[in-house]
């Protein structure tokens, strides 16, 4: 996944949460629950 990252987005998950978020491929929902496990990433 890193090299995905790094050849397609930089190095960089915000442009590629980004794109998702962009494309419809990812709901309003979801980007909560990414967020929820990024701030508490042991619930």
């Amino acid at each position: 996944m890193n090299g995905f990252v790094n050849d397609y987005f930089e190095n960089s998950y915000k442009d590629l949460v980004t794109f998702f978020a962009k494309e419809k491929k990812i709901s309003a929902g979801e980007l909560k629950e990414i967020i929820k496990l990024i701030e508490n990433p042991k619930s």
